[in-house]
Parts: structure tokens; sequence; C-alpha cells
């Protein structure tokens, strides 16, 4: 134990030098471009400023028990969070956010990556330490910064989990090489549980990773009686990590199935797709560590024998690089599809290639007999390769300071493009030349060890600020003010005073569809990968806007307002009714709002979807079943109509029609074709729209908006609407609807309603009802959703397309509407069953065990074919389907 003990502070400060001179290069960065904690800039852009901060702002909420996770009612009207949080939020960072104010939580941003990419520094660290014990403790902090400043996590740290996956991944390297070599499970278990748990869907790749790497190490074994028992421990901690996170894969899977992003066909992308990557954007990816690729290149051509494992390792190596070129095999890894950051698994291309150089790095210095040069590391070459190296490193980060407009082309678009690549292989190639002349010098014995470590060290932390100046500090350099903006927003958090169960839209499209939620408020809005496609499509046909994967805040019309409980609306500007104002935004009262429980004596014309008509006939369609009022009529164009049930027009062709407005009235102007999961429609563009001679709408629909078209409200006056048409176009959907304001307004008056208040993620209720009365929720319907009345548990009904409704009793109903994911409870028992296995096994069964061999051996060939099935689904199934799709 004596001799132990001074080796403690030594082994930390190995493994601590690295996560220290990450913090140092990113402070240094955000001193210099003006970031917190040095400036008033934040790293937060593109997901991280319309997903990750507002999530991580509803997680504080949570946390504080204002809002729930399995019904969030501050996001798409009452969603279902618990997957939204093991696809965001599952770190043990984000729980730092409870102490952060909502206004500080873009300037916390800089903070949080700083601190994720340091850990990844360590655990890399901490892999090299273990791994390799005759390696330098200044090759062990070289190459841990090196992978904490990668070109992974500098340009995909928008996504903050996946740090988490990055920093975790050297622990899963390190319990592999245990499980294989020492026979110990445990430690394999408990971190791919972590993965799964952290990010289910980095996870999966995660698990791809594991079959080539286990399939490799089997076979290197196949003939050893080891081999046996090695593949039973594998499966068994496979298992049993599988049991353990079933809570948290279960429900998120079961929830996945009914999102937007679920597509008809696996293998659709694959075979439209080119057979390059997007290789601008995913070559700087492991560009960015031009150190490792130029020394494990230089080694391994340098004709000297290789140890089986150095071999295995460069085998994986190549396996992560093909993604990287070959598309069919990088969308395999990408679960078949992805819209942007298209290596997301390049965290374990680039700690491969570390762990290669690292094992070629203390090979050699166990080869390397003490030279006989003299000039090691003397005065009269030091010297000079000072001076060389300092004028390289002035020289190379001149040019990346005259090119920085150019480079930074990702930090503005999510892609590179060709200039910005080419800026990236210069620099690329000038570090990668000085990293070969060292890496000469050292083998002709003119260099030691540890001076070659000290001038590498000093090169690859120039490349790390040079590259987390042009990914993680540029979004600080091209937009200064961005948290100012998104700050001007943030402050209009928490000011409604209403104890009533209400949601707040927006007056257009004002900022990101996330941030009415997090503002603390109930809201229709939402947008991550996870928003249920039920729900999208009906708030489309009601009229919302929506785009992609979100719904938005605004859109619809005072009809849809009362139905969803719209009570406050967010302006632009100064109101005069404001709630609350700053220089910017105003909360304002909504004149249309119902309560959350609207009572009905019947619902068999609105159960299940809503009707396959026109928009506009939606409206009426909602107004007569709901409110039982004329409130509603349609208007179409002459001559566009064309007998199928659509509507057809012509470029350059204007459609007029006049409508005689006496009562108060506000008129709504659609186009639309039919619900649909994308980027954009066919029909953008198509309308200019004019009231009355005045342009409401110069290019109707677009991507910012698509909902239903606000004319205005009028009154005792005739109202002419011109549609322009600039190109030919088939729609589902054309016309005007009329809403009579004040008919609205009395029905609403006249209507029985259930005014629910809300606790948490649970809401309450009372209401006086003849049996047979329904109460309709305007919460989503969901298999999760529980409804209880007077105690008692009641079936849901689904109406409206994705709202909810139940029976009432006769006499008093106290109602209560709370949810569990579906695939919970039996993911919970699962959960508990893996984490008495994994006890069992660590304490018990591990010091039992005795597996004949023959059983094993099975098992080991199994597991070797289930790899190779891997490797073909992955690698060989995409380029057969993209090839041969692209011949017929």
């Amino acid at each position: 134990m004596e001799k132990t003990k001074p080796k403690l502070p030594a082994a930390l400060l190995t493994v601590l030098s690295a996560p220290l001179l990450i913090m140092a290069v990113i402070l240094y960065a955000y001193k210099l471009d003006g970031a917190y904690p040095f400036g008033h800039g934040t790293v937060a852009w593109c997901d991280m400023v319309q997903q990750v901060i507002p999530l991580l702002i509803d997680f504080k909420d949570i946390l504080a028990g204002k809002d729930g996770v399995f019904l969030n009612l501050n996001n798409a009207a009452g969603m279902d969070m618990w997957a939204v949080i093991f696809f965001f939020l599952a770190s043990p960072f984000s729980f730092l956010a409870a102490f952060v104010k909502k206004t500080d939580m873009l300037y916390f941003a800089n903070i949080l990556v700083m601190l994720k990419l340091m850990v990844c520094g360590g655990t890399a660290s901490l892999y090299l330490y273990k791994t390799f014990r005759k390696l330098s403790p200044v090759w062990v902090t070289a190459l841990g910064i090196l992978y904490g400043l990668s070109g992974y996590g500098l340009m995909y740290y928008q996504n903050v989990i996946w740090l988490d996956m990055m920093y975790l991944f050297p622990l899963l390297l390190l319990s592999l090489d245990m499980l294989f070599e020492k026979k110990r499970v445990t430690p394999y278990t408990l971190v791919l549980a972590a993965m799964m748990t952290i990010n289910y869907y980095i996870g999966y790749m995660a698990v791809i990773f594991i079959m080539l790497f286990t399939g490799i190490s089997l076979t290197a074994v196949r003939r050893e009686k080891t081999g046996g028992d090695t593949a039973v421990r594998f499966i068994f901690g496979s298992f049993t990590a599988a049991l353990m996170t079933a809570v948290v894969w279960l429900p998120s899977l079961l929830q996945y199935t009914k999102s937007g992003r679920v597509k008809e066909e696996f293998f659709s992308s694959v075979k439209s797709a080119g057979f390059i990557t997007t290789y601008e954007t995913t070559l700087p990816t492991v560009l960015c560590s031009a150190f490792v690729l130029t020394a494990a290149v230089f080694f391994t051509c340098d004709g000297r024998p290789r140890s089986k494992k150095l071999n295995r390792l460069l085998l994986l190596s190549l396996l992560t690089l093909i993604p990287i070129i070959a598309e069919p095999v990088n969308l395999m890894w990408h679960t078949g599809s992805y819209m942007s950051f298209p290596s997301r698994f390049a965290f374990m291309t680039e700690f491969m290639l570390t762990v290669c150089t690292a094992m070629y790095l203390e090979d050699k210095d166990a080869q390397r007999c003490p030279p006989k040069n003299r000039l090691t590391d003397h005065t009269a070459v030091i010297i000079p390769l000072l001076a060389v190296l300092y004028i390289f490193i002035k020289i190379l980060s001149d040019y990346a300071d005259r090119h920085r407009d150019d480079a930074c082309a990702y930090a503005r678009t999510l892609w590179g493009d060709r200039e910005s690549l080419k800026i990236c292989i210069t620099i690329f190639l000038m570090v990668s030349v000085m990293s070969t002349v060292l890496l000469i010098l050292y083998r002709k014995g003119v260099l030691s060890t540890k001076t070659l470590a000290l001038f590498c060290t000093a090169l690859i932390l120039c490349e790390s600020l040079i590259n987390t100046r042009i990914y993680l500090t540029s979004p600080v350099y091209i937009n200064p003010g961005r948290a100012a903006e998104q700050n001007k927003v943030y402050d209009l958090a928490d000011r409604i005073d209403d104890t009533d169960m209400f949601r707040v839209n927006t007056d257009g499209k004002l900022f990101y569809v996330n941030l009415v939620g997090a503002l603390g408020y109930g809201s229709v809005s939402h947008y991550t990968s996870l928003n249920d496609q039920d729900y999208m499509y009906m708030m489309k046909r009601m009229g919302v806007s929506s785009n992609w994967m979100d719904v938005g805040s605004c859109g619809g019309t005072g009809l849809t307002d009362m139905l969803m409980s719209i009570k406050y609306r967010i302006v632009r500007g100064k109101a005069d009714n404001a709630v609350y104002s700053n220089d910017d935004y105003s909360i304002v009262p909504n004149e249309n709002y119902l309560p959350s429980g609207l009572i009905l004596d019947d619902i068999s014309s609105i159960e299940g979807d809503l009707p396959d008509i026109p928009r506009c006939d939606i409206q009426q369609f909602i107004c007569d079943n709901t409110l039982s009022s004329d409130a509603v009529s349609v208007s179409t164009f002459e001559d566009t109509e064309n007998g199928s049930g659509s509507y057809t027009v012509t470029a350059d062709t204007t459609y007029e029609m006049t409508i005689d407005v006496f009562d108060r009235t506000a008129l709504y102007f659609d186009a639309f074709d039919r619900p649909q999961v994308s980027l954009g429609s066919y029909i953008d563009g198509t309308f200019e729209v004019l009231v009355n001679g005045k342009t409401i709408s110069g290019s109707y629909p677009d991507g910012e908006f698509n909902g239903l078209l606000k004319l205005g409200e009028f009154e005792n006056e005739p109202v002419t609407v011109k549609a322009r048409a600039k190109k030919d176009i088939t729609l589902r959907s054309l016309g005007v609807a009329a809403i009579n304001t004040n008919k609205l307004l009395a029905a609403a008056e006249s209507a029985h309603t259930v005014n629910f208040t809300r606790k948490g993620g649970m809401l309450t209720g009372s209401i006086n009802a003849r049996g047979g009365e329904y109460c309709l929720i305007n919460v989503p319907y969901t298999d999760g959703l529980k409804v209880r009345i007077n105690g008692r548990s009641v079936p849901c009904v689904k109406v409206l397309g994705d709202l909810t409704a139940v029976q009432l009793s006769e006499g008093n109903n106290d109602i209560t509407v709370t949810a569990m994911p579906k695939g919970f409870v039996p993911g919970l028992i699962l959960t508990l069953i893996g984490t008495v296995l994994c006890a069992l096994w660590h304490f018990v069964i591990s010091k039992k065990l005795k597996v004949p061999e023959k059983p094993a051996k099975v098992l080991m060939w199994a597991v070797m074919a289930a790899s190779a099935a891997v490797f073909a689904a992955v690698y060989i199934l995409p380029v057969i389907i993209n090839l041969t799709a692209k011949e017929v």
C-alpha cells in the first residue's frame, strides 16, 4: 500500500492535465472572441438555440415541479417528454440548469460545452493512462487534448448530449478491454447501460461499434478456450445492460413509432442518396485531428511488424472511416436517414485513431534503442527547432485569421463548402508536414521521446485553438448579439399571474417555436424529432403553421384559439393592453378564450380523425360540432374546383372574390394540400394575396408560415380578396373562411365548460353533468393518457384528429388528467430485474460460473455470426441497394 500512495498525485496530474489545458484553450478563445464569461457572446446557435436551451429550461421547470415529464403542458398542448429527455437532456450536467436563471441559460451554454469537452479529454487521458503504462504522461496529456478538442466536439456540440456519449466512449473501450482481457463483465454492463440511458439514438451507433469490435476480437481468439467464455460474458453483459435500460428505451421506442420521423420505407434514403457523402462537412470532423492521422499513417507505413491488437484497432479505425466517405454506409450508421450533422459517430473514428497512435508511440518507445547520435536533444538542435516551430505556429495562426470568414462557413449554415474544406485541408497539411518532420527527427534519433512529445503538444494546442475559433466561437464572431436578442424573449418568462389552465401563442413567427413553453406557459407548439404525427397533422389541418417536425405557435383562427384555450398572445413591440411588455415584445390577453374542458351532448360526429375536407371547411366542421353555432362560412374562388375534390390554379392568373361583411367578421385565406413531414412543400410561394388592393402576403404559403392566413377583421363593408397564382398547381384546399366574431363569442359565452387547473403534470377540474354527456379535453390523445372521474379510471376517446374526450357521470364529476408512457411499467420491471441480475453477477455468479466448453463455443460462433450480420447490414447491403437502385 505504501508504494502505491506516492503514485496517486502523479496519476491524477496525468489524467487531469488534459482537461485543464482544454479549459485554458477554450477560455482563451472565449476571451479573444468576446464570449461569456469575458463578454456577452454565446456559442449556442442552430439546434442549441431552438431545441437544447429551451428544453434545458423546460427541464429546469420540471425539476421545480412547475410542469410534468409524462404530461408536459408547456409543449405540444400536453406532451410526453420521457423520450425527449433521453434524447436531449439525460446528462448529469443537465441538473445544473436548476441553478441557472432563464435569462442566463444562453451564457451557461458556454460553460456547459467547456465542461463536457474537458471531461472528454479527461476520459481519453484515463483510458490512455490505464491502457498504455509505458506511454509518457506528456503524450497522455497531448492526446487527451486532441480528443477533447477534436473536430467532432467542436462541430457537433450544438446537440450537447452527444458530448456525453463522446466522453463515455473511452470508458466503453476500456470496459471492452477489461471484458476481453480480464473477463470483467460489470464495467462493460454499467458503461453500456449509461450510454443507452444518456442517449439511446447515439447508443444505436455504439451498438454497431460494439458488434464490430466483438466480432473482430472473437475471431482472433476463436481457436482458444477463452473465446467461448468471453462470448458468454459478452452476451450476459449486453443482455443485462439492455434489461437495466428498458425503462428508457422501451417507452421511448414506442413513442418514436408515433412520431413524424417514421417513414414508409427504411431504405428509401439509401436508394436515392449519392454514393459519396457531403465530404465538405464530414471530413473536417477527422481532419481537425491532424497529428493522429499523420502519426497513424507514418507508423503504419514504416514496414515494421505490428501486434495483433494493433491490427485489430487499425481495422476498426478503417471501418469507422468508411462511412465518412461512403454515403450508403453513412446512412445506415444514422438509422437510415439524417437531416444534418452527417457524421454523428465520428468521435469513435477520432478516438480509434488516437488509440492507434498511442499504441504506436508506446511500441516505438519500447523498441527504440538509445541513439548514439550525440545531437539528440542538443542545444544546437533544440534552439533552431524551437525557432522554426514558433515561426510555423505564427504562420499557421495568421493564415487561419486571414481566412476565418471563409473557414467558418459551417457555423453559418451547418454545412461546409468547398472553400471552407480547402482551408481545413490546408491547415491539416501544414500541421501534418510539421508533425512528419518531428517524427522523422525522432526516428533518426535527433529528438528524444520527451522532446518530441513536448513539441507535438505545442503543435496540438495551436491546432486546437485555431479549430476552436473556427467552429466553437465562430457563432460569437458571426453574431455577437445573439444572446441579447434571445434574452429579450426570455425576459417574458413567468410574467403572467393567472391560475387558470391556459395557453399562449404568438402573432406570427416571432421566434423559435420551443420558446413559448420555455417561458413557462402552456403552448401548442413544439419542435423535436419526437413530435407526435397525429398531433402535428391535426394542428396542420386546423390551420396552425407547421413545417418539418415542428408545430408552430402561430396560425389557426379565433375558433381554434378558443378550442385550445389560447388566453394570451405575444406580439411584437409595445401594446396598450399588455399584461407585460418590454421594448421588443408584449403579452396581451386574447379576446377568444374557452377553458380546457368543453361539455358536449354527443361526440359521434367528431370521433376519430378530422374529415378529409379543405381546411376552411374544417373550421366550419369544428364550430358546428362543438359550439353549435353558424359562426363560420366558407367561400371559394370561381373556376378553381376541378371536380375531383381538389382545386387547380394556373400561373399568372388572378383569382378574385368579394365578400359582403355585415357583422364583425375575421377572414382567413387558405392554400394547402395534404399534411406531410417535410422541409417546405411544392406549393410554397404559390400565391400573392391581396385584400382591397393591399398586399397581405407576397409569397404564401412558405417555410416560415403555412397556416391559415388572417386577412383582417371587417365590419359593414365589402371585402375583395385577390390571389395571384405564380405557378400551375393542384391543391386540396383553397378558399376563404369567414368567422363571425360576435356569434363565436356568444356561442363561447353560453358553452358549458370545465375550468381545469394545473399542478405539475396533472390537470384537475369539477363539473356537474347529466348522464351521457362528454367532456372534450384539449389535451392530445395518447395511449398513455389517464383520466379519472371521481377516482375511477375512465376510457379516453380520440376526437377531432388527436384531442381527448371522456364520458361523464350523472351529478358531480371530479376529473383528474395525468399520463404514464406506454411501456413504462413493463420497462421499469425489466430494469429492476436487470439491476438485480447485475448485482447477482458481480457478487455471486461471476465467482462460480463455469460454462462447458462446447456450448460456450456455440455461443461464440453465434456472436460472431451476429457481428457478421451487422457488418453486412451496415456496410454491404446499403451499397448493393444504392448501386442497383441507380441502375434501375
